[in-house]
């Protein structure tokens, strides 16, 4: 069987590491952040931005990004981008890769009630799939593992994931989550038995993903037993839904030595670009996230001092840029008074400015990081 995702080793350097992977033509050096477009946008944001060096801020454009399956199923639906010949075609990105994740956040925040921790009737887990409401009509739906794959297969994307099981953090029993891996490594063995017979014609690969709650032999038996699913590259998941930083840092050192090393890692929703570096110095090399085109709904920005929040009155005459050696087209044209002012006036280039310096702080760090490795 021909080996779709080829990569190249730059540089390792203790846990961290640059590789160079090259699929369906296209290649992306790790590690690599991957903005969201969680329905049919990044939010605010155009393709001509992320494709920007310029705008952004960084010496090479954003080249993979993320695409949510869950909206693209309900809206407009995968029949429908089929015909428009998959996600590439139909949204002009023809020069970089589409990931699609597992859709289960969506579930899993549909679902579980943030008080109670139970299921409720929107969403009913069963060992061969998930039934969930559609958010838009409440009209009823069913996944499978097998057309999760198939969903992902019509929307053409280059990297899928498999129909996994997350469990929360909190308030969840060993013996739940126990329960829940197990219904997970069922699905990836069938996810993985039925994208095989597909591997030669389909455009992407599959991805299976490590759960297993914060304990640390339901991590290490979830990593070991999907090794053999691994293809091609491996997801953490089941992190960055409420457990402390330690946890995070902690649950990662004790899965990470049971994965595959040749193989692409990638940690699932991952929060700050302080998770992003102490992940990648843990050996990650891919992460996705909505925080950057979300926090300004908080009216803040990222700086190497974690937020500011743009709104405060302080900023009102304040006519430096929001960081000074952020290189991203917002920084380099506009300072936090006119930033604030917009704000005030409830404009809505407000929100352009701020996801732009967003998405720039974080890929402009990733790049930095990744220079910093190839020269020790």
């Amino acid at each position: 069987m021909t080996q779709k995702l080829q990569f190249k080793i730059l540089k390792e350097k203790g846990n961290a590491r640059v590789w160079e992977f090259t699929l369906n033509n296209k290649t992306v050096k790790t590690p690599v952040f991957m903005p969201v477009w969680t329905k049919w946008t990044v939010k605010w944001l155009t393709l001509d931005t992320l494709s920007s060096p310029k705008k952004l801020g960084t010496k090479n454009p954003a080249n993979l990004i993320l695409w949510n399956t869950y909206h693209l199923y309900l809206r407009p639906g995968d029949e429908l981008i089929k015909k428009a010949w998959g996600l590439h075609k139909f949204i002009n990105w023809n020069d970089g890769l589409i990931l699609t994740d597992s859709w289960w956040f969506q579930v899993f925040s549909l679902g579980l009630g943030k008080k109670t921790k139970k299921w409720s009737s929107l969403v009913q887990i069963k060992e061969n799939g998930v039934t969930f409401k559609s958010i838009h009509d409440w009209s009823t739906h069913v996944f499978t593992p097998s057309k999760v794959v198939d969903i992902q297969m019509n929307l053409g994307s280059d990297i899928m994931m498999m129909l996994d099981v997350c469990s929360p953090v909190t308030d969840i029993s060993k013996e739940t989550v126990a329960q829940q891996l197990k219904i997970t490594h069922q699905r990836a063995k069938e996810a993985f038995e039925y994208h095989t017979k597909k591997y030669e014609t389909s455009n992407g690969v599959l991805f299976p993903i490590v759960q297993g709650g914060l304990y640390k032999d339901l991590r290490e038996a979830s990593a070991t037993y999907l090794k053999e699913f691994a293809r091609d590259g491996i997801a953490i998941w089941g992190l960055s839904v409420g457990e402390t930083k330690e946890e995070m840092k902690n649950t990662l050192q004790n899965t990470i030595p049971h994965l595959p090393k040749k193989k692409l890692r990638y940690l699932m929703w991952v929060w700050t670009p302080e998770d992003i570096r102490m992940a990648i110095y843990e050996w990650v090399d891919m992460f996705d996230c909505v925080l950057p085109t979300r926090i300004w709904r908080h009216w803040s920005a990222f700086t190497r001092k974690w937020l500011i929040k743009l709104s405060n009155s302080r900023f009102r005459q304040d006519f430096t840029a929001i960081e000074d050696d952020c290189l991203c087209s917002t920084c380099q044209q506009y300072s936090k008074a006119y930033i604030h002012h917009l704000f005030r006036e409830k404009e809505m280039l407000w929100w352009i400015l701020v996801s732009t310096h967003n998405i720039g702080y974080l890929q402009q760090t990733i790049e930095k990081i990744r220079e910093d490795i190839l020269s020790n």
